[in-house]
């Protein structure tokens, strides 16, 4: 394993700090969700509240950079579930160190 790629996380904070259009992907997946009863709706707001601040605001950008960067156990806890799906490229995902558990 090569230990100079990125995390997945990193590589999704880059990508929205670069592309910050991109927070509107992550709220629809939110609200997709939220209109088709996911099983873990509570999560699903506090990622919803979280990039609606990072798409108004400096503070709320690196509030979501934080969360993403995983600086305590809550931040973890919330990126177990995450509404990212669609964000990064299946190129950007297999440069990554980890690979999803999952196939798009």
């Amino acid at each position: 394993m090569n230990s100079t790629k990125l995390s997945i996380w990193e590589l999704l904070a880059d990508k929205l700090t670069r592309q910050p259009e991109l927070l509107a992907v992550a709220r629809a997946n939110c609200a997709r969700w939220l209109s088709e009863g996911h099983s873990a709706p509570q999560r699903l707001r506090e990622w919803d509240d979280l990039l609606a601040t990072a798409e108004q605001s400096e503070t709320g950008r690196q509030r979501l950079r934080e969360v993403l960067a995983g600086a305590n156990e809550a931040d973890a806890r919330l990126r177990e579930f995450h509404p990212f799906a669609g964000i990064l490229t299946r190129e950007e995902r297999r440069q990554t160190r980890e690979l999803c558990g999952y196939r798009h």
